[in-house]
């Protein structure tokens, strides 16, 4: 199908319209590979399909033209968000914060897209946001909280962070350096994979997490009582191998996963994937620990788990190495399918039901 080609003021206008799909502007944007990073991919428009003149890019860059796609689906989903409570709609009201799993911006359809048609979601996701940011000084997430005519209304907040901390990059002296190479020891003899693992990197890691999380937990019930606090373990996510059919647009495939592990001497895909099912267990046991909505033994009775891990198997479940697909009802779809599930129960035992 050939796609007429637009001017910059055209793709800008379709982006201000809320209520037209993401897919209907898909064909109109593209990648920038070596500027994405891992829970951070960079999406402009197709300079093959949008006609920018020098205006244009000067606005474009003053505006921060990396972050361009991720300001975008932010203004997007607060539009709709802000229409369809004027409109009286009577859904649940929840707070969405995370990364790349919540605002895959414009280019897929991630689990916040899947869940807002049967949840009312004030979103503050950008891709490429960190657990220190989120949890930091701004903490966004308060302002829904304590708004006075939408606070009374939130039951809750969605939260996703932590893969950054041990599948994501890291700025260094030589530039970004991929935190695997840090929670890895080179490969020694007949040694079990996860035997590699530096436990003093990764304990680093885990008690910052930990610590991030309980800030949270702590944050939303001194300010909104009563709300639930919903994270997730991500899925087993599945290395570049040999023949891979996934050839994502917003990066070299291989690089966020397969690389890193092969320059520690991991080259076997089974090894490959062996240490990063290991990592993500131990992510989920240290958050296992402060859930107490429906893990046993957890800290905060209003903390609530979605465990992903043993939900995406099969690499057509996967658009690239760490982010699910959206297509064929896979992927994303059964990520939000399992957050809603979940969702559901913490909206039951929630006192402000």
């Amino acid at each position: 199908m050939t796609v007429a080609a637009k001017s910059f003021d055209e793709l800008e206008a379709m982006l201000a319209d809320p209520d037209l799909p993401d897919a209907a502007i898909r064909p109109y944007l593209a990648a920038r590979p070596d500027d994405s990073r891992p829970f951070d991919p960079v999406v402009v428009p197709d300079p093959e399909r949008v006609a920018m003149r020098p205006l244009d890019q000067v606005r474009a860059q003053g505006l921060g033209f990396l972050d361009w796609a991720n300001r975008w689906s932010r203004w997007r989903r607060r539009k709709r968000f802000e229409r369809r409570l004027e409109a009286g709609e009577t859904a649940p009201v929840l707070v969405s914060e995370g990364d790349s799993w919540f605002q895959f911006p414009l280019l897929l359809d991630d689990t916040i897209d899947q869940l807002e048609p049967h949840y009312l979601i004030w979103s503050l996701d950008a891709a490429g946001d960190t657990l220190s940011n989120m949890t930091g000084s701004g903490r966004e997430y308060v302002e829904p909280l304590v708004d006075p005519t939408t606070g009374p209304r939130v039951r809750g907040l969605l939260f996703s962070a932590g893969g950054n901390d041990i599948l994501g990059s890291e700025p260094g002296p030589d530039g970004e350096k991929p935190v695997l190479e840090k929670l890895l020891r080179p490969r020694e003899g007949n040694l079990p994979p996860a035997a590699h693992i530096d436990e003093r990197e990764l304990e680093k890691r885990l008690q910052a997490i930990e610590a991030g999380y309980r800030h949270v937990l702590e944050t939303v019930a001194a300010v909104r009582p009563g709300a639930f606090v919903l994270g997730h373990v991500y899925a087993y996510a599945v290395p570049a191998f040999p023949a891979d059919p996934r050839d994502p647009m917003w990066t070299r495939h291989g690089r966020w996963l397969r690389d890193p592990l092969a320059r520690r001497g991991f080259t076997d895909p089974a090894e490959q994937r062996a240490i990063v099912r290991a990592l993500i267990d131990r992510l989920h046991g240290r958050l296992a620990r402060l859930m107490g909505g429906n893990c046993p033994g957890g800290l905060f009775p209003h903390g609530w788990l979605v465990d992903c891990r043993e939900l995406l198997e099969d690499v057509a479940d996967w658009a690239d190495e760490i982010h699910p697909t959206d297509r064929d009802g896979r992927g994303f779809a059964r990520v939000a399918a399992r957050f809603d599930a979940v969702i559901r129960r913490a909206l039951d035992a929630s006192p402000l039901g």
